[in-house]
């Protein structure tokens, strides 16, 4: 892990952001922006880029805009986020888990095992001076989700391959 100071995307992509930072950045990188998201779900453009901004105060975010978002960009920090508000919960996509064969599963657990190795790397790396600061330890938070979400869409898909053999 590099000792740089992270810029707001580089954190967008290493750590669970607050909840508004990353309506932001979905809302930033979808295509069209916030227009195209206002567009989409018949919102007043400049209203929802002024709830998204993490710089204007006097609007904040409201349900229908979070709702806008998540549903026009399906982005997974934005899951990430709401997990972390429910005390840390982990989410998965029913696609995740899709398994017809065996051969299916050991592509799953293939990924598990390449998060895992990125794992036990980053924790080498981030303990080997003998401190974790927060950015660190955001990062390893961040690691340990993506594997329990590996875990978890391995064990659907084995059970429903599982369920397929039985008939």
């Amino acid at each position: 892990m590099s000792k740089r100071w992270p810029s707001s995307v580089d954190r967008a992509q290493r750590e669970v952001l607050p909840l508004n930072l990353s309506l932001y950045h979905a809302a930033r990188e979808y295509p069209g922006g916030a227009k195209a998201i206002a567009a989409i779900y018949g919102l007043n453009a400049t209203t929802l880029q002024h709830r998204l901004s993490p710089t204007h105060e006097p609007h904040r975010i409201d349900l229908d805009s979070l709702e806008a978002v998540l549903g026009a960009t399906h982005d997974d920090r934005i899951l990430d986020s709401i997990g972390e508000l429910a005390g840390g919960a982990i989410w998965m996509r029913p696609d995740d888990c899709h398994a017809e064969s065996s051969f299916d599963l050991i592509q799953l657990i293939s990924v598990l095992h390449d998060q895992l190795g990125e794992m036990l790397g980053s924790v080498c790396e981030t303990t080997r001076d003998g401190i974790v600061d927060d950015r660190e330890r955001a990062e390893l938070r961040m690691r340990a989700r993506r594997l329990m979400q590996a875990v978890l869409a391995l064990e659907v898909a084995a059970v429903n391959v599982g369920d397929e053999y039985d008939g």
